[in-house]
């Protein structure tokens, strides 16, 4: 990523985008699980925050090599993490 502030915004709007793809799957489907819509609802957000937060203080702040490997290994977690919740996502 070129920056935290970039990095944070589409952390963000894949994070809304999700929200809105569940709430229209839920408009969508009559029979669907509620509890699990606010379940995976509930997932995303704290998926959110967590990287938010993450993405504001890198380690080694004075050592560009480390603070780029954390950015890199964050931003694959992050995917990671984004994957499964699609996966629980379309099993709704």
């Amino acid at each position: 990523m070129a920056s935290r502030r970039k990095l944070k915004k589409t952390i963000q709007f894949i994070s809304s985008e999700l929200i809105s793809d569940i709430y229209f799957r839920c408009l969508m489907t009559k029979d669907i699980d509620a509890e699990k819509v606010d379940a995976v609802s509930v997932v995303v957000m704290a998926l959110s925050r967590e990287y938010i937060l993450r993405a504001n203080r890198p380690d080694g702040k004075d050592n560009p090599k480390l603070v780029k490997a954390y950015y890199r290994k964050m931003f694959i977690d992050w995917q990671l993490a984004i994957q499964g919740v699609i996966k629980e996502i379309e099993s709704i």
